[in-house]
């Protein structure tokens, strides 16, 4: 007889490996799915797939993304962080589906339902996670804690700056 907690090993098992497969297909067909012989009835759809298709760099790079995703899910240690990182990949691309009128949309709601699912199946980890990283620390005085925020805000800004820069530098090299 299948006790619950094996029925349940199983469905995120079949579901982490359905996610993933279909991940690994969508991110390894990237290169060969934005050309310019789509269907003209589908405007909106027309436009993402010339946006997408203007440059190959950017569309491997989008494939590898969904990819390492589906790698990340697969494995159990990293089961969250991939959950967490296919649902920006999702999100997006939901995002994109519905506003450009991509018929596609209703597989990535599927998929990212399920993802869903499996981090409900995760939902111990995933809560004790939240709570260690909103953690208040004890025996830090308020103030410390104030100036620890400015200088990770400080820290985050001076970043941001730097790879705008860097990211603008790169590109003016390359493109002109």
């Amino acid at each position: 007889m299948l006790k619950k907690n094996n029925f349940l090993t199983i469905l995120e098992w079949s579901f982490c490996l359905y996610v993933a497969g279909m991940m690994i297909l969508f991110g390894a067909g990237k290169y060969q799915q934005f050309d310019h012989s789509v269907n003209e009835k589908f405007k909106g759809m027309k436009i993402m797939w010339d946006f997408y298709s203007y440059s190959k760099p950017f569309v491997i790079t989008l494939g590898l993304f969904e990819i390492l995703g589906a790698v990340l899910l697969i494995v159990p240690k990293t089961r969250i962080i991939g959950c967490l990182f296919l649902t920006s990949l999702l999100t997006n691309v939901i995002l994109q589906d519905y506003f450009y009128d991509v018929p596609a949309i209703f597989g990535a709601i599927t998929l990212q339902l399920i993802v869903f699912f499996i981090l409900w199946l995760n939902r111990v980890p995933v809560m004790n996670g939240i709570k260690a990283f909103t953690q208040v620390s004890k025996g830090i005085n308020p103030g410390n804690q104030i100036k620890q925020i400015i200088y990770i805000a400080l820290c985050t800004l001076l970043i941001f700056v730097i790879m705008f820069y860097l990211v603008t530098f790169l590109l003016n090299a390359f493109l002109l």
